[in-house]
């Protein structure tokens, strides 16, 4: 039985009350749409952001491998150079103008100065009666020696020769030999910073500059390498390599002949195995693997005839250009006639002597900066020929060091081949590609 306040019902009861739930709440509907909807947008914003991150981080890991890539390195060390030389344009550039401005123009005072001189000879003679060697020579010496003084003074202030110049140290092109001489640690000395932001910006400029021109000069210097050992392989050696094969065709031929006329058997498998040897020994086969060897072996075995063993010496592979090592004689003659031709240069450029230029370019490229000679120095220069000057001096200076990490490289690979050789001979090591 049902106690009282229970109330029993029915299947129908049930479904009248659901019915009587749905249609008498259609907001509880509304609110199940807008939450599923909510969530779907969610989703779909969750999504977005999702790939905007993962196209963020390829678009860094393309920039990363862009920026340590060869050319990647040499756009940003050439910016780096040009926005240094601002920076320091802007920091050392504004103090110069600002100490100019406080004092009178160099060239004025040299002027001034100039004209007094005149006007003193002048009343020195006016004014003198009876004129003494002695006393008359004596006068004038001293006021030589005051002007002279004087004149050494104002060209230390930046005085060139005009009267009416103002020389100033800190223009754009001599701000970028500045940022050079600090990146590849030269520091030829005759342009310093003065103001203490200078300072700092050039100690922290050096930090990040070196290790990245030193990397730069090292990825130039391995592309270089790769180029002139292409050159050198195919242009010295290529001669050498067809001198050498028609002269094993030639003894290829004059064996195959004399054995036919002996009556002998295997006459072509003899001639080729001798052909064999020969290239081998000449450094005409590449034998990277020791299946490669196998394979040519079995090649030049199944020889049959003596036309097929001509074509088979034209055909042989020829030692990758990547293997051969260039000659250190070659690198030091390329580097010496780098040397060379920037002395005539600067010769041409500047009043210097052939040694002088080649003194300097050797003292620049071996980064030992002495400053005793710097480009665009000279009394005679006008502001367009000094910055000429010195947007050369820093082209010839990144050439230059490229071209001593192209020779250091070729070299260290001359002597490491040397090296194994010697080791194979001793019997240190059995393979030479041991290493």
């Amino acid at each position: 039985m049902a106690t009282q306040g229970t109330r029993i019902e029915s299947p129908d009861d049930s479904n009248l009350n659901k019915e009587k739930f749905y249609y008498s709440h259609p907001s509880h509907q509304n609110q199940q749409i807008l939450t599923n909807q909510t969530s779907i947008t969610r989703r779909e914003v969750r999504r977005k952001k999702t790939k905007k991150i993962e196209k963020f981080k390829n678009a860094c890991k393309k920039t990363t491998t862009f920026l340590f890539s060869r050319v990647g390195l040499c756009i940003v060390c050439i910016g780096y150079v040009a926005v240094g030389g601002l920076i320091f344009r802007s920091i050392e550039g504004s103090y110069e103008d600002e100490k100019m401005k406080n004092k009178s123009l160099v060239g004025d005072l040299v002027n001034i100065r100039t004209d007094n001189l005149v006007h003193e000879i002048w009343n020195m003679t006016k004014f003198e009666k009876v004129f003494h060697e002695k006393n008359y020579t004596s006068k004038l010496k001293k006021k030589l020696i005051e002007y002279q003084k004087n004149l050494t003074d104002a060209v230390k202030d930046g005085y060139k020769g005009s009267l009416s110049y103002n020389a100033t140290k800190w223009t754009y092109p001599g701000s970028i030999l500045y940022s050079v001489t600090i990146v590849t640690t030269i520091g030829y000395g005759h342009i310093t910073c003065e103001t203490d932001t200078g300072k700092i910006v050039t100690i922290f400029y050096a930090i990040f500059g070196i290790p990245m021109m030193l990397l730069c000069l090292a990825n130039i210097g391995s592309s270089m390498a790769n180029l002139f050992r292409f050159m050198y392989a195919r242009v010295c050696c290529g001669y050498c390599n067809y001198v050498k094969r028609r002269n094993i065709r030639m003894k290829a031929a004059a064996t195959l002949s004399s054995a036919a006329a002996a009556g002998q058997a295997n006459a072509a498998a003899a001639a080729a195995a001798l052909s064999l040897a020969a290239l081998t020994s000449n450094n005409l086969i590449s034998h990277a693997s020791a299946d490669e060897k196998q394979n040519e072996n079995e090649k030049f075995s199944k020889t049959a005839d003596a036309t097929e063993l001509i074509d088979l010496i034209d055909e042989t592979n020829v030692v990758d250009y990547k293997k051969i090592t260039v000659p250190i004689s070659i690198t030091l003659f390329v580097l010496s006639s780098y040397v060379l031709l920037g002395g005539i240069l600067f010769k041409t450029l500047e009043e210097w002597t052939v040694i002088e230029g080649v003194y300097f370019c050797f003292i620049t490229l071996s980064t030992i900066g002495l400053g005793d000679y710097v480009p665009g120095n000279s009394i005679n220069d006008t502001d367009t020929q000094a910055e000429l000057k010195l947007v050369g001096c820093s082209l010839y200076l990144l050439m230059g060091l490229s071209l001593l990490a192209m020779c250091f490289n070729l070299m260290q690979e001359e002597v490491t081949a040397k090296f194994k050789k010697l080791a194979v001979r001793l019997g240190i090591i059995d393979d030479p590609n041991y290493w």
